[in-house]
């Protein structure tokens, strides 16, 4: 366990001055009681109530990179940035379309995923969104009596930059779906890579959760319980937009009764850098520190239309870890020692449970950035172990709603 004499170097640096040399890692199951005193220390002490220790095989670990292929080496420094950006978008799509013709039937494709443009009734603005289905649209149409337990809203990844609701996402999509009985509906959000007048990916996520609030049970056909899943990127607009439906919202308990939980993956909360992403350099693959410092310029400069201080990167528009977190749903923070956001994630569960938030908390050993969900380490024991804790989260927050109704 880490001590309170640690709370001012990196969790990272701490986790790997103390890991397991056995072969053998632990993934810690956190459900606090007492939240903990402000500020906040970046140590899992801070986090009392301790539910549960698992061991498994320790996961391998991906590859050093070489400094030339980090993604800010990648092209050339005499390219436009916009060039540049809109490169690395297009190698990452082609790789995820070839991942998608590998890993989803084509019955699946035909049968259980649809596209479509959604805009909610009270807004102008409009998101693609792909929805996967548990099985066959035809079969559910047929069965009257099959309605689907609920909607889970899926933000992806990509660091702002890359990625989509379909090639890069579908298999791990169609696996919620099924497993849990809900249409899931991943969000098209605007990347770095889009011209300035369309980037505006929180706003994106927000059109798709009024979308779900207002008409998505009907449209799909599904009961009115929602859940929410991001991962890195993913999380931090998901969350962002959750704080933004709350204070829209003139009864902030509205927000908890219709969203039930969210599921916050390895997620970016500090766009000012945490010590375990400022300190960790080109230390960690697949992605290192400066690869997201390098991202967070990028994304800040766009939001703010200017060089962003420090000072600025943690206005909680950038950066929810400096937001008020009171009146939000459950959450599930999933994280790896060996991930240079680990702070950002234990930081956020302490102050998301702080704020009064029921808050369950994972933490893997040694597992990297995208454990379980991309990467050597997405069907490595303790990347599958970590999902199916994801899953039956959010499964146990759908079953509750419908004990209650």
């Amino acid at each position: 366990m880490i001590h309170r004499h640690m709370r001012f170097m990196s969790t990272k640096s701490a986790f790997a001055a103390n890991a397991a040399s056995h072969g053998h890692g632990r993934i810690w199951i956190y459900r606090p009681v007492n939240a903990p005193t402000l500020p906040f220390p970046s140590t899992l002490s801070s986090l009392q109530g301790l539910s549960s220790v698992q061991m498994c095989p320790l996961p391998k670990k991906t590859a050093s990179m070489a400094p030339e292929k980090r993604l800010y080496n990648l092209f050339p420094s005499g390219q436009r940035p916009a060039d540049s950006l809109l490169k690395i978008h297009n190698l990452k799509a082609d790789f995820y379309r070839e991942q998608f013709n590998q890993r989803v039937p084509k019955n699946d494709a035909d049968a259980r995923i649809e596209k479509r443009s959604v805009g909610s009734t009270r807004g102008l603005r409009e998101v693609d969104v792909t929805i996967y289905f548990p099985e066959a649209k035809n079969s559910t149409e047929e069965n009257e009596t099959s309605i689907l337990d609920g909607i889970c809203l899926h933000v992806h990844g990509g660091g702002w930059l890359w990625g989509d609701s379909c090639h890069q996402v579908a298999h791990r999509c169609l696996e919620m779906a099924r497993r849990l009985n809900v249409a899931v509906v991943s969000v098209d959000y605007s990347l770095l890579c889009a011209d300035n007048a369309s980037f505006n990916p929180v706003a994106d996520v927000v059109t798709a959760l009024k979308w779900i609030e207002d008409n998505g049970a009907t449209e799909l056909g599904t009961d009115q319980a929602f859940v929410a899943s991001g991962e890195s990127s993913g999380a931090h607009l998901l969350l962002l937009a959750m704080l933004h439906r709350r204070d829209e919202r003139k009864h902030e308990s509205r927000l908890q009764s219709l969203w039930r939980c969210l599921n916050l993956v390895y997620g970016v909360y500090d766009l000012s850098g945490t010590p375990s992403v400022s300190h960790d350099s080109e230390t960690s693959s697949p992605l290192c520190g400066n690869e997201l410092l390098w991202l967070y310029d990028l994304y800040c400069k766009r939001v703010a239309n200017k060089d962003c201080s420090q000072s600025d990167r943690k206005n909680p528009y950038l950066s929810p870890l400096y937001a008020d977190l009171s009146a939000l749903p459950p959450a599930l923070v999933t994280v790896g020692t060996a991930d240079p956001l680990l702070d950002d994630s234990l930081l956020l569960a302490s102050k998301y449970n702080a704020y009064g938030n029921d808050l369950e908390v994972v933490v893997i050993e040694d597992g990297e950035h995208g454990i379980g969900h991309f990467g050597v380490q997405e069907n490595e024991t303790a990347g599958n172990l970590a999902r199916d804790y994801t899953i039956r989260f959010m499964n146990r927050y759908l079953e509750k709603h419908h004990r209650l109704t």
